[in-house]
Order: C-alpha cells, then sequence, then structure tokens
C-alpha cells in the first residue's frame, strides 16, 4: 500500500525518472507511474532480428552537465561518433572534421566547396562565442536572435547551406534553423568540448539505468492516469493513489489534458527508416550530411548506427539509419522508396540489396523550444499540489529533461520544507 506522505510522479521518461531519483535520493518516498509498457518515454529501442532500432535518430552528448551529473558513462558502454561530417554536395562526398581534434584532416575542408576559404576564421569566431555563452537557460536572454539569423550575419551562404543546416537541422530537427541562439550556442559547445555517442545496448539504456537507481518497485507500468486532485492522484482502472504532491512528469500534450490552463506545446518531427545491410556503405562512425538541400531527397542525414557501436547489428551484418526532417505528407511506403532512391545515387546500386526493416514517423520527436524557460509554478488540484517537469519546459534535449526533472523534485522538495513536512 502506497503511503500518504509518498510523492506521486505522473510518467517515467527522462523528466519523471530523474524527479524520482531526486525525492528518493533525499529520503522520501517516490512512486513513478506510466501509462506505457517501458521506462523512458521518447527514448527508447526496439530490438528488430537482433538489430537495435532507436526509436527515431538519437545520441547523447556527454559533455551535457545533467547527464554528466546522473549517468554512469562506463557502464552504458559507449561508442563514438567521428566529430565531423561526410558532406553529399553536388555528386560528391566531402570529408569534414573537426579542427580541434583532426587539425590536419580538417585543413582540407575549407578547399571543398562547402566553405569557403575565410569559414575557417568565421566558424572558429562562433565556436569561441559558444564556449563562453552562458550555459544556464535561467540566464539567457528572452529576446534573443534566431541561430539561422546569427549564422547568417556570421559565416557565408555555403557554409550556412551546406554544412550547419543539415547538421544542426538535424539537431533540433528544424531546418530553418528557428531556434533561439543561446541554445544553438549551448548545443554547439557541447559538441565542442564533447562526444556524440550510443550505448552499447541502444539510447534505452539510459532509462534503464535511472531505472536501476530507484528502489526495487519504485516504477509502475502499464498504468494510465485519469485525473489529478482531491488529494489523489486516480488511475484508469479506478485505484486512487493518496498523493498531496505530485509531478507531472508526461509530455505537454498529455499535461495540457491533466492540469488547468496548461497549454500544449508545438512539435517538430522526423521520420526515421532503418534499413538492414550486407556490409556498411562506408568504414567509419561518421554522420553523412545532404549538403545538396531537400530538393536532393528526403534524407537530411544518414548514419551508420552499427559503425558507432557494433553491438546495434548482429556479426557480419550492418545497421543504416536514414533520416527525413519534417513529416512528409507521403505515407511511410512511398517516403521509404525515395529514400532508397536518394541512397542509390549517394552509394550506388548496392543499396538495392538492403532491407528495410522498419520506419519510425515520430510527429512528436521534439518540442520547439521557446525563450524564456522560467520553472511553471506548482498547480493547486483538489489538495493535491502539481509540479510540472518536462523538455517542453527547458530546452529540447535530453539535458532539458534530466534538468527539469531535477528541478522539479526540488522545488517540491523546497516547499516540503517551508511546511516543515520534510
Amino acid at each position: 500500500m502506497i503511503q500518504a506522505d509518498t510523492c506521486v510522479v505522473v510518467g517515467a521518461g527522462l523528466a519523471g525518472l530523474t524527479a524520482a531519483r531526486t525525492l528518493t535520493e533525499a529520503g522520501h518516498r517516490a512512486v513513478v507511474i506510466e501509462a506505457a509498457d517501458h521506462a523512458g518515454g521518447r527514448v527508447a529501442t526496439d530490438e528488430v532480428d537482433g538489430f537495435l532500432l532507436d526509436r527515431g535518430f538519437q545520441v547523447l552528448l556527454t559533455d551535457y552537465p545533467e547527464a554528466k551529473r546522473l549517468l554512469d558513462y562506463a557502464a552504458l558502454e559507449l561508442g563514438d561518433f567521428y566529430t565531423g561530417s561526410l558532406v553529399r554536395l553536388a555528386g560528391r562526398f566531402h570529408h569534414i572534421a573537426d579542427p580541434w581534434r583532426h587539425p590536419a584532416t580538417a585543413a582540407l575542408s575549407l578547399f571543398t566547396p562547402v566553405f569557403t576559404l575565410a569559414d575557417g576564421a568565421r566558424l572558429t569566431a562562433v565556436r569561441l562565442a559558444a564556449l563562453k555563452a552562458a550555459p544556464d537557460p535561467a540566464k539567457w536572454p528572452a529576446a534573443a536572435e534566431t541561430a539561422r539569423e546569427y549564422l547568417a550575419a556570421h559565416v557565408s551562404s555555403r557554409a550556412l547551406d551546406h554544412f550547419l543546416r543539415p547538421f544542426f537541422g538535424g539537431v533540433f530537427l528544424d531546418r530553418k534553423l528557428d531556434v533561439p541562439r543561446p541554445f544553438f550556442e549551448f548545443v554547439f559547445a557541447a559538441f565542442a568540448r564533447g562526444r556524440a555517442v550510443l550505448p552499447a545496448r541502444g539510447m534505452r539504456a539510459i532509462p534503464e539505468q535511472l531505472v536501476s537507481r530507484l528502489p526495487e518497485g519504485c516504477v509502475r507500468l502499464e498504468s494510465r492516469v485519469a485525473a489529478i486532485g482531491n488529494g489523489a492522484v486516480t488511475l484508469a482502472s479506478g485505484e486512487r493513489i493518496p498523493a498531496r504532491h505530485a509531478i507531472l512528469a508526461t509530455d505537454g500534450d498529455a499535461a495540457a489534458g491533466l492540469v488547468p490552463g496548461s497549454a500544449a506545446p508545438e512539435w517538430n518531427g522526423c521520420v526515421t527508416a532503418y534499413y538492414a545491410a550486407p556490409r556498411a556503405p562506408y568504414p567509419e562512425p561518421i554522420l553523412v550530411l545532404n549538403g545538396d538541400g531537400p530538393e536532393a531527397g528526403p534524407v537530411n542525414h544518414l548514419c551508420v548506427p552499427s559503425n558507432v557501436a557494433p553491438s546495434y547489428a548482429p556479426p557480419g551484418r550492418a545497421l543504416v539509419a536514414a533520416t527525413a526532417v519534417g513529416i512528409p505528407a507521403v505515407d511511410d511506403a512511398v517516403l521509404e522508396r525515395a529514400m532508397r532512391a536518394q541512397l542509390v545515387k549517394w552509394f550506388g546500386r548496392g543499396v538495392d540489396a538492403w532491407t528495410h526493416l522498419r520506419s519510425y514517423r515520430i510527429p512528436h520527436a521534439l518540442p520547439r523550444f521557446h525563450l524564456p524557460t522560467a520553472r511553471p509554478a506548482p498547480t493547486e488540484m483538489g489538495g493535491t499540489r502539481v509540479f510540472r517537469c518536462g523538455d517542453y519546459l527547458e530546452t529540447a534535449s535530453i539535458n532539458g529533461a534530466l534538468r527539469s526533472g531535477r528541478r522539479a523534485a526540488e522545488a517540491l522538495l523546497a516547499q516540503r520544507r517551508d511546511a516543515g513536512d520534510a
């Protein structure tokens, strides 16, 4: 039986799991209620024919402050992406390297049609500005220019259109780069200081690790919440869980349906198609970018996850992930044929031997981020004080989800102390 002083967390995504961990580490009881059959929310991985398919293209940036604080990187057995990209432009691949990690190779990048010679100094200035920028969203200015406006004024149109749009457009799922400049600089700095990685067990390993640090039985799966209020969280089954305090860690759409006055966020989406290949189309653990733009085909970026972490594919096979940014009007079958036709142009007729494993159409992949990022005040709902969290209230990222969950739990703990309940 759940005791009356237990904190109820609704939602077992990264924000909810972090909130529960923060509460239990402070010595408080917590229970996490999750409607799905797995913890992790949008950070999930399926096993198909021996391949690990993350639900949409996802990576972890090791420099994320909250991830460094919460996660055991060694236990995740991380595989690293190469710090650079292959840019497909005008019928050729152009190898682009991070000049601070691969200085000899990077010098050749400026002699490709992806950049102008002046972009070396220009991108260095953008990088230095990002490294000096405030990492705390609470300190970001509300009236910030967009990343597109900022970059258009500081780099060449070639660098913007052929490299920055497909690369960061894939990160934010927005090729227009309409995100605020401070968020762009935060992510740019994370790439500059850290690594982009995949866990050996797929991205699901992140929420699995968070769950493993919670008390046994803390997370209840396949339990849908119907209502919050009157001193309880009520499940669709009719069960009432006493709750003077609750943390609502669902996505923004579900939160809007449970808390009066909550607005659902806008979303960016994507479609990722996974292929089983007899061999990888290239040997490096590197991201491939569509530098020609959407008119060249729907694939914005492609990677071979099994080049990054071999466990993503059975021995002797390769896993290829191709992602379209946005939600095309055509159905998955039509889109997959268009993707394959584009990839044949990239890699040749060997693509015909690839087996389409599954496509993930994810209209709610990332909430659109808008400044400011003030934490919402708790809502009184008939004897239950509700604190909200989720990446839609912070930055649309793994770091934003983890940070939001921690901050919501800390706010709840502070109110308990003020009320003498600690």
